[in-house]
């Protein structure tokens, strides 16, 4: 009972019409790439939603559909309707740019398919968004000496590349393993700074990875 509850205050439409816009559209394009920008993704799924609401309620409106071209190249059109543009004094719902991806196999900032999440999108607008969706590769990094540590040291482990978002590890909890998801088929920085007794040292390996490919990296405190 519950269950159908929650479900009839949740509305999931299409808003496909909207994107006969003249002079009003807005407009997200750009190139899916991967591996390091060098290979376009081809083939891909692309939507834009926007959503309002809560767990217990909610309105839905999948935008726009497309799917990218030989090059990787894609646009999104649509046009805002008057509750979804912004409202410096309410929340008027978000917009999300998805990608129809095994979250398995490729690598995104929210660990799932979305690779754009924005308050604020105006009428008549074009977005440039050129988004590197990189395969997914592991990096089990193994930290030693822990229990060595005073109050003010420091250590901390950073993963370079190319992406939005990148990986970092302080390592401030008694956890010393973690298997972090990273880029394949760009090279990696591994990037560890100590701070020990008041003297600090960086230290980097560069690395690159096959997709799906794991590989065991330690240092010591």
């Amino acid at each position: 009972m519950l269950t159908l509850l929650l479900s009839s205050c949740h509305t999931k439409t299409d808003d496909f019409v909207s994107k006969h816009c003249p002079g009003s559209c807005t407009v997200i394009k750009g190139t899916l790439t991967t591996d390091a920008r060098n290979k376009p993704l081809a083939g891909v799924k692309l939507e834009v939603q926007w959503r309002e609401g809560d767990m217990f309620s909610s309105i839905s409106r999948r935008k726009a559909i497309t799917t990218t071209d030989d090059k990787g190249n894609f646009e999104l059109r649509f046009l805002l309707r008057d509750d979804e543009l912004p409202d410096p004094y309410s929340y008027n719902g978000s917009f999300t740019v998805k990608a129809h991806i095994n979250p398995d196999d490729y690598l995104t900032c929210s660990g799932g398919n979305t690779l754009l999440h924005t308050y604020d999108l105006k009428r008549d607008t074009t977005i440039i968004f050129d988004y590197v969706l990189p395969r997914k590769a592991f990096i089990e990094i193994q930290a030693n000496n822990l229990q060595a540590r005073q109050q003010d040291d420091f250590l901390q482990t950073v993963i370079l590349y190319d992406s939005p978002c990148l990986p970092a590890i302080s390592w401030f909890t008694r956890d010393t393993k973690y298997t972090v998801p990273v880029a394949a088929n760009q090279p990696l920085i591994i990037r560890t700074t100590k701070r020990k007794s008041g003297v600090e040292t960086i230290t980097e390996k560069v690395i690159t990875l096959a997709p799906g490919q794991t590989s065991n990296y330690q240092l010591t405190f």
